[in-house]
């Protein structure tokens, strides 16, 4: 009788240590969801208050092309959406930005 109680008892050990891994690896994944909601509306409110459309002042440096320019694509690759192979300088198409 001892026997039986003592192979039952092991045989529900796995289930039992199986059911504890999974019930912390989700209270680990819920506070982490948590966290990451939090962050998001916190980043969220504190973005309404600056500009929605910042100038991006910091990586002009990464444009290539005349930054002032209308046409200026803003972009590593790519001049200018009008002339984008040929030199700002001297361009007919050239119009300030507003």
């Amino acid at each position: 009788m001892v026997r039986i109680i003592s192979i039952f008892i092991l045989a529900l050990v796995p289930l039992i240590l199986g059911f504890w891994v999974i019930r912390r690896s989700k209270r680990r994944f819920q506070a982490r969801m948590r966290l990451i909601r939090h962050r998001a509306y916190h980043q969220a409110v504190t973005s309404e208050s600056t500009d929605a459309y910042p100038m991006l002042t910091e990586r002009y440096d990464r444009f290539i092309g005349d930054i002032n320019c209308q046409y200026n694509a803003r972009s590593p690759h790519l001049r200018c959406a009008i002339n984008p192979s040929g030199p700002c300088e001297g361009c007919s198409h050239f119009d300030p930005r507003k």
